[in-house]
């Protein structure tokens, strides 16, 4: 009776299968692997181990022996002792068996019964299918190309003729002489000093017309002045009206923690303001426990931008509490 294919059988829905009189199998999940040495990934997988101190039949592999070859439950209980007299009587022969795609036992020097899984079987239901795949390394290793530079091409250029100028001939510049006359000279001087004289007085006049103007705007901004002051003094003002304005309700809490003890509640809100927080304890949950929040807010799409902003600064374990809570 083939005692090892139902017990290879039973490991793919459950995590521990008992050969009672033997031991127990038990399974274990283990994730997807990646060794760098060999550049091989392998698929998630169920680890199998051995435990010879369960023994106790539980009825799960005897129930399925008896299901499977239709026979009575006492009569597979019967069968599973005969296979385990089986593997006792191959260990003391050839102090090694093996237990087909499960694994292999043998016994020490001190007669310890020592067990090696089998990895030609993955009993995980969710990665069947998958097998172990062996990567390349890829050489990264940067290829200098050269690009051929061809030969300069000679480029014939047509003499350059040199072109006639003509020669431009120079014009003289002929100076009347000096006159010899000297009252033509004094009344060239006399014109300058009386032209002097009149731009003189001109200017004169016309820096005291501005003078004038300046002193008539100074008088008129006066003026303007005091017409603004006599018409805005109010002896008997208005009575003044006071506006309450509603206070504005902060339902929105990004939670940076839940503290048992409200002295680590305290020593949070403190720790978070030390940081720029705005922290304050928010209130204490069913739970019993005294929340502390980094900050508060009136819209949810500011908290929600600022829930993300914290996560994004590795604060990972915040989250958002809607409400307001009595401290």
């Amino acid at each position: 009776m083939q005692i090892a294919t139902y017990i290879s059988d039973l490991l793919y829905r459950h995590e521990c299968v008992v050969l009672p009189g033997y031991g127990a199998f038990i399974s274990r999940r283990v994730p997807a692997q990646h060794f760098a040495s060999s550049h091989t990934i392998y698929p998630p997988k169920k680890g199998l181990s051995f435990n010879a101190q369960i023994q106790q039949n539980d009825g799960l592999l005897v129930n399925y022996v008896a299901t499977v070859e239709s026979i009575p439950y006492q009569q597979a209980v019967q069968e599973v002792r005969n296979y385990v007299r089986f593997l006792d009587h191959e260990l003391d022969t050839n102090r090694v068996v093996t237990i087909h795609k499960i694994g292999r036992f043998t016994r020490n020097d001190e007669q310890s019964l020592q067990f090696t899984p089998l990895y030609l079987v993955n009993y995980l239901p969710e990665a069947f299918g998958l097998t172990a795949h062996e990567t390349y390394a890829v050489d990264r290793t940067p290829v200098e190309t050269k690009i051929p530079v061809p030969a300069a091409a000679t480029i014939e250029l047509p003499p350059v003729q040199k072109e006639e100028i003509e020669e431009t001939p120079v014009v003289p510049l002929h100076v009347p002489a000096a006159s010899k006359t000297p009252w033509l000279r004094y009344a060239a001087i006399g014109a300058v000093l009386i032209g002097l004289s009149y731009v003189g007085f001109n200017t004169y006049t016309t820096q005291e017309a501005q003078n004038d103007i300046a002193v008539q705007e100074m008088a008129d901004e006066e003026f303007t002045r005091e017409i603004q002051e006599a018409t805005f003094m109010i002896s008997n003002p208005l009575p003044s009206i006071e506006l309450e304005v509603a206070p504005v309700v902060k339902n929105y809490h990004i939670v940076a923690g839940a503290f048992r003890d409200p002295a680590n509640a305290d020593k949070k809100v403190a720790q978070l303001k030390r940081n720029g927080y705005d922290s304050q304890r928010i209130g204490v949950n069913k739970y019993g426990l005294h929340n502390v929040a980094f900050s508060s807010h009136a819209d949810r799409n500011d908290a929600i931008n600022e829930l993300y902003r914290l996560r994004k600064q590795g604060f990972t374990g915040a989250w958002l509490l809607t409400g307001s809570l009595s401290k």
